[in-house]
């Protein structure tokens, strides 16, 4: 089953990075699946997508390519959202260090877009 998939992917990384949680986006906003407590996940979902999709038009406008992640670094927190495939967005929540749960991040990543695609059967 896909969930118990995302929720061991989520965990794991989680377990190996300074993550407070973290949520798969479908590209186009909906939420597949999400660790985050206190948060209105659906409608953070949306917001994630079209943070993501915001960047990657104006570094294409830049001619710069594809953004490796976006970080919004706020006073107590970070959100740190990547690419998971063509098909979907990993986002996390950290008070650390962003660019350090980045390689975590990527190898979880990976996982989720072989959920996606049915690699992982």
């Amino acid at each position: 089953m896909k969930e118990e998939a995302y929720k061991k992917i989520l965990s794991d990384l989680e377990a190996e990075a300074n993550v407070e949680g973290s949520c798969i986006v479908s590209r186009d906003g909906i939420l597949i699946y999400s660790s985050l407590k206190d948060v209105y996940a659906e409608a953070f979902a949306a917001m994630l997508a079209t943070l993501l999709s915001s960047a990657e038009v104006a570094m294409d406008e830049l001619k710069a390519g594809v953004p490796k992640k976006v970080i919004v670094d706020g006073k107590n927190r970070k959100i740190v959202v990547i690419g998971a495939g063509s098909h979907a967005l990993l986002a996390s929540i950290t008070e650390g260090n962003a660019d350090e749960i980045y390689e975590a991040m990527i190898k979880a990543a990976k996982k989720i877009d072989e959920v996606l695609s049915g690699k992982n059967d």
